[in-house]
């Protein structure tokens, strides 16, 4: 018995030093960058665009998340700016691998189905991969 309780104690120290977590895994891949604009269904309504602000706090608990922001448009009187939409939600990922993980959590479905698309006329979402 005390030589099954080395070989475990030795396979879990073992485990400890050659294991990686899986943020560690994509250590050497660009960060991957969420952006999110919607347009809502009651222009410019700050209470929505508040309640799209603080619903969108909760996912920063999904895996591999590194950033969330939100904002308000930034009105323009250049041509060339698209000042239409209403509120942004820029989220800032470890890899690719993490965005796609979050597109199926529990957490982001929950938010996209029952607080953003109910409020939204439009949305556009832009993924890109960020050369630091």
């Amino acid at each position: 018995m005390k030589t099954l309780n080395k070989y475990i104690a030795i396979l879990i120290i073992f485990g400890f030093t050659t294991s990686s977590s899986y943020a560690e895994e994509f250590v050497n891949e660009k960060p991957v960058y969420h952006v999110v604009l919607i347009w809502l269904k009651t222009y410019r309504n700050e209470m929505r665009i508040n309640k799209v602000i603080n619903a969108s706090k909760e996912l920063k608990n999904i895996p591999g998340v590194l950033e969330v922001s939100t904002g308000k448009v930034l009105r323009s009187a250049r041509v060339i700016v698209d000042d239409t939409f209403d509120v942004s939600i820029i989220i800032k990922f470890a890899s690719k691998e993490y965005l796609k993980d979050y597109l199926v959590h529990p957490i982001h479905i929950k938010i996209a189905n029952e607080v953003i698309k109910p409020l939204a006329n439009k949305i556009t979402v832009y993924d890109t991969i960020i050369q630091e």
